[in-house]
């Protein structure tokens, strides 16, 4: 029998039975694992807070076959205030399915489980540019699972002159004005979004969120990061983004600033 207490965040939360609740958690000691929450539907359950998605909390474990049980659990943060705004849930909804769909069983990332928290966190603040921090948490993400794209130099022949340069997601990167000549699919990016690039990779997201950028490069940094991912990461789920777009959409929200 194997009993262990971590931090975890909740995935997601799929009803099981009448009171039962299974748990897709990704924690610290154990990576993603997934754990049956006995109860937690019920409405004195002590795990129910727990048990709710987005929620951040310390989880006693018991192995139980090819599944955990959750026997207890103490909420640190339960990011409930995410679900009364619609911007904040869809991209919270979608980085957890990021995080959901790129993570093996049972493989830890501590470096991705900070950032995961730390991003959720920035969610609940009035003050955070949402689309910016999610821009920031999908280039650390890359980085932290593996598929970090080039920005420093070119990814083609390493030179540091990054005037009039594009951005190739087939060749992981940045490619300086010469090399751009000899490949096709290459992108538009802004020497200015270049640098965003290589601040974000250098910092916290923490620190990150008190930058203060423009909504062109934010949007630019946006839409290329999403085109890489398609690449990088198998079954990448934009279902939340694309329901965010056409509600800002029906409200006629400006892109340009």
């Amino acid at each position: 029998m194997i009993i262990l207490n971590t931090q975890g965040i909740v995935l997601k939360s799929v009803r099981y039975k009448e009171n039962d609740v299974i748990l897709t958690l990704f924690t610290r000691k154990l990576g993603k694992v997934a754990a049956i929450a006995k109860g937690a539907k019920r409405n004195k359950s002590a795990l129910l807070s727990s048990a709710q998605i987005f929620a951040y909390g310390n989880y006693t474990l018991k192995r139980n076959g090819n599944m955990y049980r959750v026997t207890q659990s103490d909420i640190i943060k339960s990011f409930y205030d995410i679900s009364y705004d619609i911007e904040a849930f869809s991209y919270a909804t979608y980085i957890t399915k990021l995080v959901e769909g790129a993570t093996l069983e049972n493989q830890t990332n501590n470096r991705l489980f900070v950032l995961l928290a730390q991003t959720l966190y920035l969610y609940t603040q009035e003050s955070t540019d949402k689309m910016f921090i999610t821009a920031a948490f999908e280039l650390k993400f890359l980085d932290y699972i593996g598929f970090r794209p080039v920005v420093r130099v070119c990814s083609n022949c390493s030179s540091k002159d990054l005037n009039g340069s594009t951005f190739n997601i087939y060749e992981g990167g940045i490619l300086c004005s010469k090399c751009s000549q000899n490949f096709e699919g290459n992108l538009k990016i802004d020497l200015t979004t270049i640098k965003l690039m290589e601040y974000i990779i250098n910092n916290d997201i923490l620190a990150c969120s008190k930058a203060k950028v423009s909504k062109y490069l934010v949007y630019e940094l946006s839409n290329i990061l999403q085109k890489y991912l398609k690449v990088y990461v198998d079954n990448i789920d934009l279902k939340a983004l694309y329901f965010l777009k056409s509600i800002q959409n029906d409200k006629g929200v400006e892109k340009d600033e």
